[in-house]
């Protein structure tokens, strides 16, 4: 069947998909690959240049048979910075007023023939605040990549200063109301974790929210042994205030521990974007890499012995720890990291949130390389057992074409 037979469905996300650097970018590109053209006939819309259009024609080719770009909010960097200033003040969260567009509300009005869809799909809550009609005749879909008020919540617990403090509460009760206000205003939701389901069941009551599954490109991601490097790897977005948190937290309490445990342990930082002051602050350790982006993530992790995930901060699920496992890392994480996927701690991979424990972790692995084989197979076996981008993308067309359910 071609793409033209199958239901038609609008996808609008707030970030342009490719380069796929970020856990959502990620999760929603692989789901519409594996949906696009067997399931479904999707029609994308997102903020783009017409650079970024003509540089990944062929990626978006696969995602979608139309790409509709509309203009970002604010491209230049210096009237980002003063808009998200200014929204502090305002009564959204900063991350949600950065995300407002009438140029995407007309969009949706406009692309709203009658008859013409089976389906809307609305990716990540913040661009959710640009729906403020809804058809009646069509499933309205939000796809919450994370219980984005907990985000918040947790910046605040980890605050050192009052006015940090002062500021994360802000924005935390701020998210919490909205969540509240426009989660029921959506037909169904889709979370990716169960425990994200009952959270928002139980707090927005909303009569049908359903799992997304995260899946793994196992063809990508071959597994291999382990490396015998003594090098310690972090993957994520360097841009993305959680990293952050988590790799300051990592540096200054962790590390220290770390290297009176192990002789010459290495640590190796990949992500787009590290801020140059936390680069400049770790130059004179020669033991400390800051990749910035790869363009072949494979590669950048087959010289290490074991993932560290030292996340305090977020919500959701992250992607990245699957495809460490599924590459054949060994994967140290906190609660945190690791909530919210089908591992169990000790069997799967080595949870620590405590620093001296989460070093004693560390080099127990990069001490004993059979442990580390051992967990590294454990976890290959049970991420082939629980993912796949084709059931996720069977959960995207359900919620998409199950009729709607008069009220």
């Amino acid at each position: 069947m071609t793409a033209a037979n199958l239901p038609k469905i609008l996808f609008a996300t707030p970030r342009f998909l490719f380069p796929t650097d970020t856990g959502g970018q990620i999760r929603s590109a692989k789901i519409l690959h594996a949906a696009h053209g067997k399931l479904l006939d999707v029609t994308l819309v997102s903020p783009a240049t017409p650079r970024q259009v003509e540089t990944y024609r062929r990626e978006l080719d696969q995602v979608c048979s139309r790409f509709i770009p509309y203009p970002c909010r604010w491209s230049n960097p210096l009237l980002r910075a003063l808009g998200r200033s200014l929204s502090l003040f305002g009564s959204l969260p900063v991350s949600v007023a950065a995300d407002i567009s009438p140029e995407l509300q007309q969009l949706l009005a406009r692309l709203r023939l009658p008859g013409d869809l089976h389906a809307e799909v609305c990716d990540f809550l913040h661009l959710a605040i640009n729906y403020t009609t809804f058809p009646k005749t069509m499933p309205t879909i939000l796809f919450t990549h994370n219980v984005e008020q907990e985000i918040f919540r947790r910046r605040l617990e980890v605050s050192r200063h009052w006015w940090q403090r002062r500021l994360w509460q802000d924005q935390y009760h701020k998210m919490q109301h909205l969540e509240s206000i426009l989660i029921p205003r959506f037909t169904r939701i889709l979370t990716v974790s169960d425990r994200d389901r009952h959270f928002f069941a139980h707090s927005c009551r909303h009569p049908d929210i359903r799992t997304i599954p995260t899946g793994v490109d196992f063809d990508r991601l071959p597994w291999q042994p382990p490396a015998e490097t003594r090098e310690v790897v972090f993957m994520g977005s360097m841009d993305a205030h959680q990293n952050i948190e988590g790799i300051q937290w990592f540096l200054e309490e962790i590390w220290p521990l770390l290297n009176r445990k192990v002789a010459n342990p290495r640590l190796k930082i990949i992500g787009r974007h590290p801020p140059p002051s936390l680069v400049a602050a770790r130059k004179q350790d020669e033991k400390i890499t800051f990749t910035g982006w790869v363009a072949d993530i494979v590669s950048a992790c087959r010289s290490g012995q074991v993932l560290a995930v030292p996340l305090r901060v977020g919500s959701g699920t992250r992607i990245k720890i699957y495809e460490a496992m599924a590459l054949g890392l060994p994967v140290v994480s906190t609660a945190v990291g690791a909530e919210g996927l089908d591992l169990i701690p000790g069997t799967h991979y080595l949870q620590a949130d405590q620093p001296q424990d989460f070093a004693a972790a560390l080099a127990s692995l990069l001490d004993n390389r059979n442990l580390g084989l051992e967990l590294s197979r454990r976890a290959r076996s049970q991420v082939e057992t629980c993912c796949g981008w084709s059931r996720a993308a069977q959960v995207l067309a359900a919620a998409c074409l199950d009729p709607v359910i008069p009220t």
